[in-house]
């Protein structure tokens, strides 16, 4: 197999998405756009990878830059065919295949481009061009075909001639192109058209006029060859993502109770018999482990969540680590930098934000933890909170192992509370208090008779 190069068009600003953020790094299914095309890239192994980067440039190199990748400039979007030979800059000294992918053609398979480079490798062609058949093929290049079926160009939609509109096979701008012939055809193109500017597109017929060999792969699923340019494009590829990614959880040994009202993320991992009800989000690198249960309307980002955990109905959780046999909710809230150990319970209304929970611990019922560390088996009685903020910074909260917090108290940071220590209903702590010690802050009951109330 001759050598491979792949160029990754990634310049273009994405106008018909009307945003501020450069078209390539809007998410899909969690990941910006990009990362699909330059995923496909990498399975194929390539001797060079050349990304043309534009608009937001510096953005996407950040979001994307590591040693395999070569990045080069297009100053100015001025077309396909300038922006290939702007990568060709990074291609010099190069014999054999290149590979043109579109960054914004996000569904395409390994699979299908591997059938493809074989399709032009297998026919000896000069320059091959992924194409498919649509309905409504307006606003795509159209692939006119000689008497034989022989490819003999492409023209883009403004620039149809009589006769042509009807032509129901349009141009994915995937091509494979041999390396000489395309920096050659590439030198000699011209900017004399509809949109002034330089199209990829009229090498194919400049391939056919000087009797190279020009053909045509036509991709079966026209939606895996889908370019995103608008918002709506966008939808229908994140709904076409999730449901694949749906299907192949399930079929891992997950149960999604509704397939179609639950959201996860393309890298989200989870493990067999894990069982997840509607209306919940997976997000971001979350791992969720085996035999858990994600009841109704819960949000999961970037958490890492272990084996047989239960997470109760409308519970939001970000950046944090829960260990196995765990149950957090309903109506919990867990910040980043929180990490819950084996066994341990939030309950409903509990906010905890970078703090430690540890083994058996249980705070059961609306309560606010921030920034403390909890030892073993410490009971949180309702309405307990840390007041860890002191109107400069965040203070540490240190609650030992065994400890019993009353209910309705506040624990002022920063402060230790020792082990087995007992803090009485409704008390304020503003002192360490030491191990084994009751510690109670409360004034004196005292009871006065109404106004103007007789006596018995």
């Amino acid at each position: 197999m001759r050598p491979l190069a792949i160029v990754v068009l990634a310049a273009g600003k994405g106008t018909r998405m009307k945003s501020d953020l450069v078209k390539v790094l809007h998410p899909l299914a969690g990941t910006p756009m990009l990362s699909f095309t330059l995923d496909l890239a990498r399975t194929l192994h390539p001797g060079r990878l050349v990304v043309v980067v534009g608009f937001q440039r510096e953005l996407v190199r950040q979001q994307f830059s590591t040693p395999e990748l070569i990045f080069v400039d297009q100053e100015e979007q001025l077309g396909t065919g300038h922006a290939v030979s702007v990568a060709c800059q990074a291609l010099q000294g190069f014999q054999g295949t290149v590979l043109i992918l579109c960054a914004d053609v996000p569904l395409l398979t390994e699979r299908t481009i591997s059938s493809f480079l074989q399709f032009h490798g297998g026919n000896q062609a000069t320059l091959s061009v992924l194409t498919t058949m649509l309905e409504d093929p307006r606003g795509y290049g159209r692939v006119v075909r000689g008497a034989e079926g022989q490819l003999l160009r492409i023209v883009e939609d403004k620039d149809l001639k009589a006769g042509e509109e009807g032509i129901r096979e349009i141009n994915t701008g995937i091509y494979c192109v041999e390396a000489g012939f395309l920096f050659s055809a590439l030198s000699s193109l011209s900017d004399q058209n509809a949109q002034r500017e330089y199209y990829l597109t009229d090498i194919v017929e400049k391939a056919s006029s000087r009797g190279k060999k020009t053909i045509a792969y036509i991709a079966v699923d026209p939606l895996e060859v889908m370019g995103i340019n608008t918002r709506l494009d966008l939808a229908k590829a994140n709904q076409f993502l999730r449901q694949k990614i749906a299907e192949r959880h399930m079929l891992a040994g997950v149960t999604l109770l509704d397939p179609q009202t639950t959201y996860i993320d393309r890298e989200v991992r989870i493990g067999k018999d894990t069982v997840i009800y509607p209306n919940c989000y997976l997000l971001g690198k979350t791992s969720l482990g085996e035999g858990c249960v994600v009841e109704p309307g819960c949000k999961i980002t970037d958490s890492r969540v272990g084996n047989s955990v239960t997470i109760k109905s409308s519970s939001v959780i970000s950046e944090s680590v829960i260990e196995d046999r765990v149950s957090v909710g309903p109506f919990a809230h867990l910040r980043p930098e929180t990490v819950l150990r084996e066994g341990s319970k939030i309950g409903n209304f509990v906010e905890v934000k970078k703090s430690v929970i540890g083994k058996g611990t249980k705070a059961n019922h609306l309560s606010y933890i921030g920034d403390a560390t909890l030892g073993e088996r410490v009971n949180v009685g309702a309405g307990m909170i840390t007041c860890n903020y002191d109107g400069r910074k965040k203070n540490p909260t240190i609650i030992e192992d065994e400890v019993f917090v009353g209910s309705n108290t506040a624990l002022v940071a920063p402060i230790k509370i020792g082990r087995r220590a007992v803090i009485g209903a409704g008390s304020t702590i503003t002192k360490e208090v030491p191990p084994d010690n009751l510690a109670v802050t409360r004034a004196k009951q005292v009871h006065y008779k109404k106004r103007g109330q007789k006596k018995d």
